[in-house]
């Protein structure tokens, strides 16, 4: 059954993390980030893709009545679904593979892939898929 509750929570929740990216993106050239904002920016990030990932599956569990268990799965399902272009599944995948090195490699200095990923506002398909995805689970009977 449909939340339609959580569906717009998750949708403020990612308006805010792509808001709060967007303002450290358009700072001008040459303004460096200090830790903090690095940790702000890279914790953004990392929610904004986990969050897309987790509608992807109630997209999945509640459109197609597929049952997908983990995150790792949500892009093949999609897709298997025709749900997403190749274009976007290519874009997904950065996403992922950008979020997976932050998370599992974060001791390492490795924010200028985040950085060139923000310059280039990689992360503005979550909001595009998002609004597709909800238009979907409405027009679902």
């Amino acid at each position: 059954m449909r939340d339609a509750e959580w569906e717009s929570s998750l949708y403020d929740h990612q308006h805010e993390m792509i808001k709060r990216l967007d303002a450290y993106r358009k700072r001008p050239s040459g303004a460096g980030y200090n830790k903090d904002e690095t940790m702000v920016i890279e914790h953004s990030f990392q929610l904004l893709v986990a969050s897309m990932l987790d509608l992807a599956r109630y997209v999945l569990e509640h459109h197609y009545n597929a049952e997908v268990v983990s995150r790792r799965e949500v892009l093949n399902a999609l897709v298997a679904h025709n749900d997403v272009t190749y274009e976007q599944a290519e874009q997904i995948r950065t996403l992922i593979a950008l979020r997976d090195k932050i998370l599992h490699d974060y001791l390492d200095e490795n924010f200028a892939d985040l950085e060139e990923a923000m310059t280039l506002r990689r992360y503005g398909l979550v909001e595009i898929l998002t609004k597709e995805w909800i238009t979907r689970l409405s027009s679902t009977p």
